[in-house]
């Protein structure tokens, strides 16, 4: 598998819903290549919290509605007691929707599934190594058998 090819860019939400920024508190998410960095801090006690979720350890991601019909976060580690984003007032549909389909994303290249995926790949791409391998002595057999030089196993058989 390409290396560059599954490199995500770093991307960086801010995730407050109106009622964090009445509170002076800030929360944001940063989308790294393997991991999500989620930071919260509360500028008035002075006081946060920044943890750090490989993308195959998230887990429910999505969206989800809060107060009705307000479009919120669910990032995958709501069992750390975090409850869902609502970003803005009322929820931004087009960030919230942005968001899940990034984390939804890097999950399924970063998690079980991707790395199921690169263990498949990188199988494939033994098997045609060895093929060639294959290939390549029995090419060196019959050049070998033709100048008539004898294989080094041969040699050994012989002692």
């Amino acid at each position: 598998m390409d290396d560059q090819k599954d490199q995500f860019e770093v991307k960086h939400y801010d995730v407050r819903g109106c009622c964090d920024s009445c509170c002076c508190l800030t929360k944001d998410l940063t989308l790294l290549d393997d991991e999500l960095h989620y930071k919260s801090w509360c500028y008035a006690c002075n006081s946060g919290q920044e943890k750090v979720f490989p993308y195959g350890e998230l887990s429910g991601m999505g969206e989800v509605k809060q107060c009705c019909c307000c479009p919120a976060i669910n990032p995958g580690f709501s069992h750390e007691n975090e409850t869902p984003f609502t970003i803005g007032c009322c929820g931004d549909q087009k960030v919230t929707t942005e968001i899940v389909e990034e984390l939804k994303k890097r999950a399924r290249a970063r998690g079980d599934i991707g790395q199921m995926k690169k263990t498949t790949e990188l199988h494939r791409n033994m098997n045609e190594l060895l093929a060639k391998v294959a290939r390549v002595e029995a090419s060196v057999a019959a050049i070998m058998k033709h100048l008539k030089i004898r294989s080094p196993m041969e040699e050994q058989k012989m002692q």
